[in-house]
């Protein structure tokens, strides 16, 4: 298939088109920032102390960053106009230079949640205030931004005949000390994200890369083979995140990277300072001076120091802080739109009683009301869910029917199958589940279901893996990827978190024709066979797909969200 390469800086046109698979593809949370500040450096001193934060929960599988509706198209930075004419009979003073132009683009504060345990460790990163560091400062492979994959430092990437060896074309391009960018730095930075010791989080994406034999035929390629054919290689693994650090290097104070913004200075756990990097290799260097990343753990913190001056930008704020600020005109809330979504759900594993009884599924399916949880729990900060992953992103098969509440058919059903009482295993893990677990209580009620709640701590939800396995029913959460690749990893018998147990000889063959498929037309197909299968049989409710919500002061444009975690190489404020 032939994709037409868009660049990531909107004033630089390419007119080339390269062979390669489209559209696909972690982790991630939530932010986006705000206006000028007062001064040209942002002010140490006002940023306040965050309060001791409430236990961090663990991030949801796959994912995470971030990092998401489509977002908005980046808004084309605004460039400074040009020295003025000198006054005869003076000569005309010659247009000022890139780096005069961008010189008093201002400081960006930025509130994220962080960890005490960080180290800008790219390969082992877990907190969003890193993941906005890291983006900054490095270069992907390619990007997933909204619904598109967007190339970075590959020019192009592209399979063999059967998606067993990918060939990766890289562009010119230099890390901050001047030194080029080879294909020995990506051989070494896709090794090191495949090594389970090395990124825990992040091996999973890259488990299937045949290390060993990763072979550079020249100065700007390399040949990446895989252990199975992967036709979404691209997608799933590359546009997930590619990071390219130096040969050697695993990041720390000392960093280089090649990207629009260079670290200046590092402090674990309280903050993150990068300046511009006026050489950035792709186009114009970004209108910012530089941005700074402060660490702020609690949600109502970061809104009440974003209200009080202290940081431009607040990344994640809650549904109730949104909706009680939507009038606020000192602040701007800003939702990522479904691409950049939070999915929530509640996991029944059909491999459990009494879920092993299909009929009891399509009960449960049937006595949820949607719309309601979304309306009481996410404060209507959602679009519905319908029982896929994946809203908003290619190949989301959007033809299926809605499910909706059917009480007395719930209630009929559950009545044959004697099921009356259930136990829910939930806890707070991010803000609504706990309201929307009060909730499902009432609903089940309503068809003659007893639900009795067991309450985890959040920082305990994800931790305990023997739990997420054995239990019949519990809420669950998950960062909204492409349909494809969250079903590639979260279900079938190869899946590393399957909570609800779907795997059987017919969904592996369907899950192993869809990974295997190179034409990306036809695993759009196979894909819509791989989420039918889901919809009709497995024991994963999604409810609700939850815009990720950031906040920041007026006058920020141009930033982008790429899996909910937000970029600022575009992003200018209003002086």
């Amino acid at each position: 298939m032939t994709v037409k390469y868009r660049s990531i800086w909107p004033n630089v046109t390419r007119s080339r088109t390269f062979r390669s698979v489209s559209l696909g593809v972690l982790v991630l949370v939530i932010a986006l920032l705000a206006a000028a500040c007062g001064s040209d450096e942002p002010s140490e001193a006002t940023v306040p102390q965050a309060p001791a934060p409430a236990p961090a929960a663990q991030p949801a599988p796959t994912v995470a960053p971030a990092p998401v509706a489509q977002p908005a198209a980046p808004q084309p930075a605004a460039t400074a106009a040009p020295a003025p004419t000198a006054a005869p009979p003076a000569p005309t003073a010659a247009p000022a230079t890139m780096a005069e132009q961008m010189s008093s683009g201002g400081w960006l504060r930025i509130g994220a949640l962080g960890a005490a345990t960080d180290t800008f460790n790219p390969f082992f990163t877990q907190s969003l205030a890193e993941y906005i560091g890291l983006w900054a400062m490095y270069d992907s492979l390619a990007w997933l931004v909204g619904a598109e994959v967007e190339f970075g430092l590959a020019e192009s990437v592209t399979p063999n005949e059967d998606g067993s060896e990918w060939t990766i074309v890289l562009k010119e391009a230099n890390f901050h000390d001047g030194s080029p960018v080879r294909p020995q730095d990506v051989a070494y930075s896709l090794s090191t994200f495949a090594n389970p010791e090395q990124a825990p989080f992040m091996a999973q994406f890259f488990a299937n890369i045949d290390t060993a034999n990763i072979s550079i035929p020249d100065d700007r390629t390399l040949v990446v083979p895989l252990h199975s054919p992967q036709g979404d290689f691209l997608d799933r693994s590359l546009a997930t995140m590619s990071l390219v650090i130096p040969e050697g290097s695993i990041g720390g104070a000392d960093a280089i990277g090649s990207g629009p913004f260079k670290l200046a200075a590092y402090e674990s756990g309280k903050s993150i300072r990068l300046v511009r990097n006026d050489d950035y290799w792709d186009g114009a260097p970004p209108l910012l001076d530089g941005i700074e990343v402060v660490v702020i753990n609690e949600a109502n913190a970061r809104l009440n120091a974003l209200k009080g001056g202290e940081i431009d930008f607040a990344a994640g704020v809650t549904p109730a802080a949104a909706r009680a600020e939507a009038d606020n005109s000192d602040i701007m809330i800003l939702p990522a739109g479904v691409a950049n979504s939070t999915v929530h759900s509640f996991a029944l594993n059909i491999t459990l009683p009494p879920f092993d009884d299909p009929d009891v599924v399509r009960a449960f399916k049937l006595a949820v009301d949607r719309q309601a949880l979304i309306n009481t729990a996410l404060f209507g900060f959602a679009e519905i869910g319908n029982d896929v992953v994946g809203k908003g992103l290619p190949g989301y098969y959007d033809s299926l029917p809605q499910v909706e509440r059917d009480v007395e058919e719930a209630r009929h059903l559950l009545e044959h199958a004697g099921v009356t009482e259930l136990t829910m295993r939930t806890g707070e893990v991010i803000p609504g589940t706990m309201a929307a677990a009060e909730l499902l209580v009432q609903q089940l009620a309503e068809v003659g279901v007893t639900l009795t709640l067991e309450e985890t701590q959040a920082d305990q939800y994800y931790s305990d893996f023997m739990a997420l396995m054995s239990t019949p029913l519990q809420s669950a959460y998950w960062t909204n990827r492409p349909a494809a690749s969250h079903a590639a990893m979260m279900t079938g018998s190869m899946g590393g978190f399957n909570l609800t147990g779907i795997a059987n000889e017919e969904y592996d063959g369907l899950l192993a024709a869809m990974i295997a498929e190179v034409d990306t037309d036809r695993r759009f197909e196979l894909g819509n066979d791989v989420q039918k299968y889901l919809y009709e049989n497995d024991g994963m409710i999604v409810w609700a797909f939850q815009e990720d919500l950031n906040a920041a002061v007026p006058g920020l444009t141009g930033v982008i969200y790429s899996q909910s975690a937000p970029r600022f190489h575009l992003a200018s404020l209003e002086q």
